[in-house]
């Protein structure tokens, strides 16, 4: 046969997969968890909620819900969160509430996971937090802010029909 005899392709070198951030190895969503003091479950989501992930998330919520009836998932490590993902948030959400426990969302930093939540409008179906509860005020992070309607994102005032 031909093809047995065509050499494998050589994997290209690390340093011209910069350019290609696809071709990069390792997890596009991965995920550390750890215990607040309260006793809740902390999910530390890093990397991109989308279509390919979003269902890596409703395994770990999944898994995590059963550890503790309190889980905080923290998506300040969240670089995209797209609608596959706030699905499954919502979904998870319905399930973890049916069972009696309590889901929390953190955003810190991430402007795209605070985003996501306020353009669809389910930051409304969410306990969003700022921080997670009994963490140090000086270790807050800025989170994003929506500006009122009568001011530009810059900063400066409408004028009436803008």
């Amino acid at each position: 046969m031909e093809d047995e005899k065509r050499p494998l392709p050589s994997p290209e070198p690390a340093e011209q997969l910069g350019d290609r951030p696809e071709l990069r190895s390792g997890p596009a969503l991965r995920f550390e968890t750890s215990r607040h003091p309260s006793g809740a479950a902390v999910l530390h989501a890093i990397g991109a909620i989308d279509d390919d992930t979003s269902a890596d998330l409703w395994i770990e919520l999944g898994i995590w819900s059963e550890e503790s009836s309190d889980l905080i998932l923290d998506l300040s490590g969240v670089d995209f969160l797209g609608t596959a993902g706030l699905t499954s948030l919502l979904e998870a959400r319905d399930v973890i509430g049916a069972e009696g426990k309590r889901l929390r969302v953190l955003c810190g930093g991430s402007q795209a996971a605070r985003r996501a939540l306020q353009v669809t409008g389910a930051i409304e179906e969410f306990d969003v937090l700022d921080r997670v509860p009994d963490e140090p005020l000086g270790s807050r992070e800025t989170v994003f802010a929506v500006p009122d309607p009568g001011v530009r994102l810059d900063g400066s005032v409408r004028a009436t029909g803008d």
